[in-house]
């Protein structure tokens, strides 16, 4: 996207997202930049009028008239300009802010779930996009009206001064370049050092945040307090932040020396106008006093308008970077999602010659699989970490798409109907997600189309044997939990996991269920219970359960043993340990392991 396209993108939005009212007093804005212009002529006809009047005599009527509409303009003046303020200000502070954020947001939500895992620097981009590039996208749409508005307001401030003297009006614009020139080349240098300095900011950030302990969990305050860490990480926070913002602040001390240079030059020429139109008036008073007064009124007008018409355009020039790097999302990979997506009937899972490379990577991290799951079927994903497991998972809810190969649910490929097969498979994720939100919530938004009361909710909580999460709670099912509840009910690491397994199983027209490592946060009695109601969990779906804990072997009809991206074996308990292969051997070290326990 060039220059010009993404300015004239950026009117178009900032004409699209004002409400009825901010864009009639934008509109009305355009007229009302003639008022400084209509403004002085009145003031200089007034002038004139009373020094007619002081010379001659007469009657006060026409200066009295003249007054009269310079009052009624001066007040339109005022209430349209505080309407434009109100205006301005909304929006810069909500209407352009809500729509950055909702559009970020989308972004992240539909891009592909490569960018996610920082494919072309997306988490960088994305990050230097919510902290600067939507801030300065928020000042550029705002003010591209505005910017307009001033034009119009310049050309009739340089007419109106024209008549007046041409050369008043030349040495009003040379004089304002300065000032614009030094925005933009601020403005860039700005740009530059803030991406350069971007990941300083950040790993200061860190460390303070490491002090002061993050918004949901105080990680780590434990063992900051145990060994006394504070001075420590507070030198390391010190240095960086005081670097970074040493560095920041010579920028802006060489900004206001230079900013103060140009404002006392624009001052020294305003007052040199202001003499020569006064000398003028004194060797010709024919040109009368209404002459200075217009000169005195429309000279400073000129000068600001002229400055802030070329600092507009100077820093909408230098935004377009900004504008560029926050249009640049919308240009990204989305997901393929169905509008309508029919339903998988069957549970039945096909990967055939699927190989995988995470992106910026080219070594393959599943290599080659072929594997056919039975619908209905059970089956334990093993291996070391890193031999593909969640991988092997992540290809199967649709996350990534294989380099190679074809991944088919029900029959259906997985790349074409990607909603369809997230509609048709529960998940339970090893990084499961907290929702700060009442339990019922926390349970039910897996499946937003159930609508099933409480007590269908707690009957098949006990069916898993889940409920008692929900029975310690104050107010049940309604209790809000996380860390941003009025009692901040924060539940522990294993009472998120149950919830996360509720979510899964409230899930009612799955077709396969996925359990990755569901027990990690479990204590060895809650595990084994999870174990018992497995049936209950998984009813007839297809389940594939992904654990470093080989007991799940007692509760599955087959076992996926991968080793380095490759399924290297394939068979149930039995057979794997008659083979005397690697789960064999992972299966002896694991019940020597708990046996030096007993």
């Amino acid at each position: 996207m060039n220059k010009f396209q993404t300015l004239c993108k950026a009117l178009k939005i900032s004409i699209q997202i004002k409400g009825a009212f901010s864009l009639v007093i934008s509109l009305l804005g355009f007229p009302a930049a003639l008022l400084p212009v209509l403004l002085a002529n009145r003031l200089r006809l007034l002038t004139d009028e009373l020094q007619l009047l002081a010379v001659t005599g007469g009657s006060a009527s026409v200066a009295i008239s003249i007054f009269a509409g310079l009052a009624g303009l001066y007040i339109a003046q005022v209430i349209i300009t505080n309407l434009q303020q109100y205006v301005e200000r909304y929006d810069e502070m909500v209407t352009i802010p809500r729509y950055i954020q909702n559009t970020l947001m989308r972004h992240k939500c539909e891009v592909r779930y490569k960018y996610i895992e920082n494919f072309d620097d997306f988490q960088k981009r994305i990050d230097f996009t919510e902290q600067h590039a939507g801030r300065e996208m928020a000042r550029s749409i705002g003010s591209i009206i505005t910017l307009l508005q001033r034009f119009v307001a310049f050309i009739a401030a340089s007419l109106a001064l024209w008549g007046i003297s041409p050369i008043i009006v030349i040495v009003l614009y040379v004089t304002s370049i300065p000032a614009a020139v030094l925005a933009y080349l601020q403005q860039d240098e700005t740009f530059r050092n803030r991406t350069k300095w971007m990941e300083e900011g950040h790993l200061s950030l860190f460390y303070g945040q490491s002090l002061m302990g993050t918004f949901t969990l105080n990680d780590g305050q434990q063992e900051l307090r145990h060994f006394a860490l504070f001075n420590y990480m507070k030198a390391r926070w010190r240095a960086i932040a005081d670097e970074h913002l040493g560095k920041q602040n010579v920028i802006i001390k060489k900004h206001l020396k230079f900013n103060t240079a140009a404002d006392f030059l624009r001052s020294a020429v305003y007052l040199g106008i202001l003499l020569i139109t006064a000398w003028q008036i004194y060797e010709n008073p024919v040109v009368g006093l209404g002459a200075f007064t217009l000169v005195f009124a429309l000279s400073g007008q000129l000068q600001t308008v002229t400055g802030e018409t070329l600092v507009g355009i100077m820093v909408i020039a230098q935004n377009i970077p900004y504008m560029q790097e926050f249009f640049y999302l919308e240009n990204l990979d989305r997901e393929h999602t169905e509008k309508a997506p029919t339903p998988i009937e069957s549970g039945d899972i096909s990967f055939n010659n699927v190989s995988f490379a995470y992106p910026n990577t080219e070594n393959n991290v599943l290599k080659n699989i072929s594997v056919e799951i039975k619908n209905g079927e059970k089956i334990a994903v093993v291996g070391e970490n890193g031999s593909g497991k969640s991988t092997f998972i992540n290809l199967l809810c649709g996350m990534f798409e294989p380099k190679i190969g074809e991944i088919r649910v029900g029959g259906a490929d997985i790349s074409a109907h990607p909603s369809a097969t997230r509609q048709a498979v529960s998940v339970v994720f090893q990084d499961f997600a907290h929702y700060e939100a009442p339990l019922r919530e926390n349970i039910t938004v897996s499946d937003k189309q159930r609508n099933a009361d409480d007590s269908e909710i707690m009957e098949l909580l006990k069916k898993i044997n889940v409920n008692d999460v929900i029975d310690e709670q104050p107010n049940g099912l309604n209790e809000q939990v996380g860390a941003f509840s009025d009692k901040t009910n924060n539940l522990s690491g294993g009472q998120w996991q149950k919830i996360s397994l509720a979510r899964a199983a409230y899930k009612q027209d799955a077709k396969i269920m996925i359990l990755d490592e569901p027990t990690s946060a479990l204590d060895p009695v809650a595990e084994a219970q999870l174990y018992r109601n497995f049936a209950d969990l998984t009813d007839d779906k297809t389940t594939i359960l992904i654990s470093h804990r080989l007991g799940i072997t007692a509760v599955v009809d087959r076992i996926l043993v991968f080793q380095d991206g490759q399924i290297i074996e394939d068979g149930s308990h039995k057979e794997l340990i008659s083979k005397d292969g690697h789960y064999a051997e992972m299966y002896r070290a694991q019940a020597k392991w708990y046996s030096d326990f007993v």
